[in-house]
């Protein structure tokens, strides 16, 4: 058996049974290692994505944790939740949906349901894409100030439609603020378009979003309207549904 590996788990369980970061010279103390080897193994976790810091620095665990095997995170009560409202939307729509949770500056694909559209957008669960360049991100960023403030510009362009400066991206976001979803105008994707609203949980912090996308002459119009009160309202849903209470369509 290999020790590194035993050590390194150790590290990843005790980091699990926690509610909150952990700091290297408490995690040593549990763990029953020296400080120097639990942050030698902190750093390689860290440097493979397993870890996270927040920013005092403590170390919590990353979602890459559930990214691997079946890269499914069933136990987690947003995907829960959402599941069935997922699967209603898409019939509802008839477009493709994902749940998307933030991680770091990224968002990644929990759930999602496939559009029986000949031509359709799809992906595979535990995909992550950038927080700016989606629907979904851009919902996530108009309703998490403390996220937002932490875009470095100019941001990184994918497509000739990607918004890349901090007066595009603050004009994105406070129209979703005001109308209660944000729009990807194939800012991922050329010819694809995404329509998301945040997902709030109990305590009224966002936690994810749900999101509509499809080919551009499906979504563009007369249809982003509607499209989006019926993803803010699958949003609202899910938000009450975790208890919050303000959830409501905007």
């Amino acid at each position: 058996m290999d020790k590194t590996v035993v050590k390194a788990l150790s590290v990843l369980e005790a980091l699990s049974n926690s509610d909150r970061a952990r700091g290297v010279t408490e995690l040593a103390a549990e763990v029953d290692m020296t400080k120097a080897n639990v942050h030698r193994l902190l750093r390689t976790l860290l440097a493979l994505g397993y870890v996270s810091q927040n920013e005092s620095s403590a170390y919590q665990l990353s979602l890459k944790m559930w990214e691997l095997g079946s890269r499914r995170v069933a136990n987690l009560d947003l995907i829960d939740v959402a599941k069935p409202v997922v699967r209603q939307l898409c019939a509802q729509v008839n477009e493709s949906v994902q749940l998307l949770v933030p991680e770091k500056l990224t968002v990644v694909c929990v759930d999602k349901a496939d559009s029986a559209q000949p031509l359709r957008a799809t992906t595979v669960v535990g995909s992550r894409v950038p927080i700016h360049a989606v629907s979904g991100g851009k919902a996530v960023l108009a309703f998490s100030p403390e996220v937002a403030a932490t875009l470095a510009y100019p941001l990184e362009a994918y497509t000739s439609a990607t918004i890349t400066s901090q007066a595009a991206m603050e004009s994105e976001m406070a129209y979703a603020r005001e109308h209660g979803y944000a729009v990807n105008r194939g800012e991922w994707r050329p010819d694809i378009w995404g329509i998301a609203a945040p997902i709030h949980n109990a305590q009224n912090k966002v936690t994810g979003a749900i999101c509509v996308w499809g080919a551009e002459t499906r979504m563009s119009g007369e249809a982003t309207a509607r499209l989006g009160k019926c993803v803010a309202a699958a949003a609202a849903r899910i938000s009450g549904d975790l208890g919050c209470v303000n959830a409501g369509v905007t």
